[in-house]
């Protein structure tokens, strides 16, 4: 009867949908009045890894990928839920089949129809375990789809439960275009050049400066986007969006760290909007190696860290953390409380290490040393890392910390080579924390500290299928009450969430205290006409200033000064100083795929005036000996390939003075390159039949 009475209600709630999905009166997503015009810079830390919608980031949301793709419906500022590729769905009777009704008016950016085929190919792939995608785990209750008719499609689930109508919501491919790809999807050059359906289609992605979107002029929808261009300008760290951001540069940020937030309060003409965390950082345990899979021992360590004081020292404005589930998330539980901060904790190490086997440990008759290791390239990991340190440290602890680049650090996640290590992980709307907590090696593709528990993995199943609300609610405070009690991580804290906006950028008046994620929905943003502005790349993208060098050439001597020729020489940077800028752990990790746009090599000559070229022969360097990079074992891990293409500066000698990617893969890979470049060797170039310093390109091909 229990039952019965769940399903009716959630019957009455899909109706109420249906019916409201049916009025003439249309929801909308925009504002009533908007204007249209005008172009916006959006800073954001960190490359994507694609821009493909079936590889999504673990670690961070790619807002980028919805302006450029439709789901099947979408969220507006009121929570209500607004049609967007489907005009509207139905349920079966028995709950277990969903049919959508798509519009028959949107249109790929080539021109070729949107149908359910799309929808089909697509929800195919990402079943297919061989793709690797990240949404694989998100359609395990969705068996399969039938397509009915060009615009009608139905999902077929294995059992009845609440988030099937999300779980189904995926962004459609293009069959027409990726048909001959499908067994190698993830490789595809589509990943980074893609040919959507939404309100905007990528104009040009520069790889580490930016990325920029314009409309869709094939876009059908009647809520038209009002900006005419985005720039998402990408920055290695949050110090130089803040000078941008002082300089007038950038009209929205997205997810600053707290501790930035007084400095923005005295910005001119921009407001700065505080969230609810939705990122928690935490110690993980390594449970494959003792004393640490004991759950007293690491119950002691997590008491020797005084979180209040971790905060203020750190990241300024948050919360302690009380487990694996963020204030972002509905079924947040404020019942559970953090970890205290306890000397008791010694008495547990203590407890633990005079015990055979764990004798050996004991810190006080045999240095006992805690190594921990963390994200070098994280500003604010290491931060929190050496903090941490130092308290476990006035403990009477030993700690050894090691801040690793992000692709040792993450070998050593992969082959569990440490004892501890500091981390941060993002709950998403949808949250699925299978990836992170499955006993199942292959589900639990992110689950490093090895912890395996399974009523963990029952009672995750149970709140992500459950159809009440309520009861979901107490399977989630269940699963979050486990992990804290068995403290396979120590959590610390979350930052509340920070976002600053030009006030020029106009929506809805509550858009920002919504739950809507503004940097995905910026269609509906809109900047009046007298403040609409052209992106001046020249200020956004200030040019190196260079050495004037005059020189006089062979054929000039005995000229008059008027035919002294200028010669524009970059200077070289010695080897030690040519650093690829390399991205968080973080950012590595949630790289399933990346496919990078491979560009030709531009030719590579001195910058010289036309007249200078005409009386000048120019002989590029040609290679004699090309050493090709062995294949990163990180980058085997996260499963990248691709090439990367290197600008060599060859002396007179043949040898490399200076290396720089000018078109990257991933920072593993292109750390590879670079080491390579320099054992190259050329027969060097000559100008007039003389050795010259020159540039040329190679490019290094990295496949498993």
């Amino acid at each position: 009867m229990r039952q019965f009475s769940k399903i009716s209600k959630l019957v009455l709630v899909l109706l109420a949908i249906i019916l409201v999905i049916s009025c003439e009166k249309k929801v909308s997503r925009v504002p009533q009045t908007g204007e249209a015009g005008g172009e916006i810079v959006v800073g954001i830390v960190g490359e994507p890894e694609n821009l493909s919608p079936i590889y999504p980031s673990f670690i961070a949301h790619n807002e980028i990928v919805d302006m450029l793709f439709l789901p099947l419906h979408k969220n507006d500022v009121n929570g209500n839920i607004v049609p967007m590729l489907a005009t509207s769905w139905e349920y079966s009777e028995d709950l277990k089949k969903i049919t959508y009704y798509l519009r028959k008016d949107v249109l790929w950016q080539d021109g070729e129809p949107v149908t359910a085929y799309d929808v089909e190919f697509t929800f195919n792939l990402i079943k297919d375990p061989k793709n690797n995608s990240p949404l694989f785990s998100k359609l395990q209750n969705i068996d399969s789809v039938k397509v009915i008719s060009d615009y009608k499609i139905v999902f077929y689930c294995n059992k009845v439960y609440p988030m099937a109508l999300f779980d189904s919501n995926i962004k459609p491919l293009p069959k027409h275009l990726l048909e001959k790809e499908k067994d190698q999807i993830q490789y595809s050059d589509f990943n980074s050049k893609p040919v959507g359906n939404g309100p905007y289609k990528l104009e040009k992605w520069e790889s580490g400066k930016y990325i920029s979107i314009v409309k869709n002029e094939n876009y059908s929808l009647e809520d038209k986007p009002f900006l005419e261009k985005i720039v998402y300008r990408i920055y290695t760290d949050q110090q130089s969006i803040i000078n941008d951001l002082k300089e007038g540069k950038l009209d929205l940020v997205y997810d600053l760290t707290p501790d930035n937030a007084e400095e923005i309060t005295k910005i001119k003409n921009v407001t700065g909007i505080q969230k609810k965390g939705n990122i928690y950082t935490y110690i993980g345990f390594n449970l494959s190696r003792k004393p640490f899979d004991l759950k007293d021992f690491r119950m002691g360590i997590s008491q020797l860290i005084n979180r209040d004081l971790l905060i203020k020292n750190t990241i300024k404005n948050g919360i302690p953390a009380n487990g694996p589930i963020t204030p972002s998330f509905w079924a947040y539980s404020e019942e559970i409380k953090p970890v205290s901060y306890s000397k008791d904790g010694i008495k547990l190490l203590e407890k633990v290490l005079k015990k055979d086997p764990y004798r050996g440990y004991l810190y006080k008759n045999k240095p006992f040393i805690l190594n921990i290791i963390t994200d070098k390239n994280d500003a604010m990991l290491v931060k929190v890392a050496r903090e941490v340190s130092n308290q476990l440290r006035k403990s009477g602890l030993n700690v050894n910390l090691k801040e690793l680049p992000a692709d040792s650090l993450i070998l050593n996640l992969f082959n569990k080579n440490y004892d501890l290590y500091i981390l941060s992980w993002q709950i998403n709307e949808d949250f699925n924390p299978l990836p992170f907590w499955s006993s199942n090696k292959e589900t639990g593709r992110f689950n490093f500290v090895d912890y395996r528990n399974p009523k963990v993995d029952s009672i995750v199943n149970l709140a992500m299928t459950t159809m009440d609300k309520e009861e979901a609610r107490n399977y989630w405070k269940e699963f979050q009450q486990i992990i804290v009690d068995d403290q396979p991580y120590a959590f610390l804290f979350v930052p509340n969430r920070v976002i600053v906006a030009n006030n020029l950028l106009k929506s809805f008046d509550n858009v920002y205290s919504s739950n809507l994620e503004p940097i995905s929905n910026l269609d509906i943003f809109y900047v009046e006409k007298p403040n609409q502005k052209k992106i001046d790349f020249a200020l956004l993208f200030p040019q190196p200033k260079v050495e004037e060098k005059v020189q006089t050439t062979r054929k000039e001597v005995g000229e008059t000064n008027k035919n002294v020729k200028k010669e524009v020489k970059e200077e070289v940077k010695p080897k030690e100083e040519t650093q690829v800028k390399t991205p968080t752990a973080s950012q590595l990790l949630s790289q399933q795929v990346q496919q990078q746009t491979q560009q030709q090599p531009q030719p590579a000559d001195t910058v010289k005036k036309e007249e200078e070229k005409k009386n000048q022969v120019i002989i590029q360097p040609t290679p004699k000996q090309i050493i090709q990079p062995a294949y990163p074992e990180a980058a085997k891990k996260i499963g990248a390939e691709g090439t990367v293409f290197v600008e060599v500066t060859v002396g007179k000698d043949g040898k490399v003075v200076s290396a720089k990617v000018i078109k990257s893969l991933n920072p593993v890979c292109d750390n590879a390159a670079i080491e390579a470049a320099y054992k190259a060797v050329f027969k060097p170039g000559t100008i007039d039949g003389v050795p010259a310093e020159m540039k040329t390109t190679i490019p290094y091909r990295f496949r498993p």
